[in-house]
Formats: C-alpha cells, structure tokens, sequence
C-alpha cells in the first residue's frame, strides 16, 4: 500500500471513529464479518438535526452502514473534497437495503465531524452518472460533498466556504 493510500486509510478510520461517536445508534462491523460496510444499526435510529436523513425518518435496527468521509477542501486550490465509491461495494449495499453516512470533516489532522447525513444506497444511485474504469482496480465513482448536503448545511456546522 502506498503511503499515500495508508494516510488516506488512516484519515478515513480517525473520521469513522468520530462518527461513530457522534451516532451511538451505530455499532462498528468488523472487516471480516463484512467487507463491505463500516457499521449497522443497534438501536433504531431516528433522524434528529445533528443527524439527518434523506427520505428516512427512522432506520431500523440491522440496516448496514457505509461510512464515507471527505475533507471540507483540499489541495491548493482548496476544492470541496469528493466521496470515493467503489462500484462493487456500492451493488452490495444497493442488494442489501443498506445507506451511506456521508460526513465532512476538518482538513487533515484532526478529522473531526463538521456535518454528516444519511442517504439510503438507492437514492446515491440517482446521483453516479457513471462509474469510471480504473484498470486493475476497482472501477469508482467520485461525489462532491455539495452534491449529498447544501453549503449551508456545512457553512451553519463551522465549516470553511469553499
């Protein structure tokens, strides 16, 4: 793994930690019970304003969870950061009724939560236009932040404006 990549990992596991405390709904699913998801639901989940949903006011217990972070901005240009998705991960959840956590966090190190929102897989379908071929790896689909939550919505959470 490049250390690129492993930072990245890492950045993503500090952000999955901090959404999971901020969701105690939420437990953690081991990689090897899954592959494909981060958490499920333990405790019925009801959408509340420092948690919202899109089109599901209550998640029952059992729902999979993926867990998608991104930074506020990145780079030099300071450009909204974008959610990675991996095409096969995303079939499975579609199968299995399962939604994605997308959180906006701090720029690196800290990582911490700005804003999250949960979508169900089907609506975030609605939203790849395409997958791209990535070759030798998995073919992915990129998302801006702005696409899944109003500037507002991280804007009014003490985010930076992009």
């Amino acid at each position: 793994m490049s250390a690129a990549r492993a930072s990245s990992k890492h950045a993503g596991e500090t952000a999955e930690a901090a959404v999971l405390e901020r969701v105690p709904e939420l437990e953690y699913v081991q990689d090897t019970e899954n592959e494909h998801v981060d958490a499920r639901v333990a405790d019925v989940l009801v959408a509340r304003s420092d948690v919202p949903t899109v089109a599901l006011p209550v998640l029952e217990v059992g729902t999979l969870v993926e867990i998608k972070s991104v930074m506020v901005v990145y780079g030099e240009n300071q450009a909204r950061g974008r959610y990675y998705l991996r095409e096969q991960q995303h079939r499975h959840l579609l199968e299995h009724g399962a939604v994605y956590l997308f959180a906006v966090c701090v720029p690196a190190p800290s990582r911490d939560v700005i804003a999250v929102k949960i979508v169900p897989a089907t609506i975030v379908d609605e939203l790849v236009s395409s997958w791209i071929d990535a070759g030798e790896r998995p073919d992915y689909a990129q998302l801006s932040w702005s696409r899944i939550f109003d500037p507002a919505e991280v804007d009014r959470d003490g985010g930076e404006r992009p």
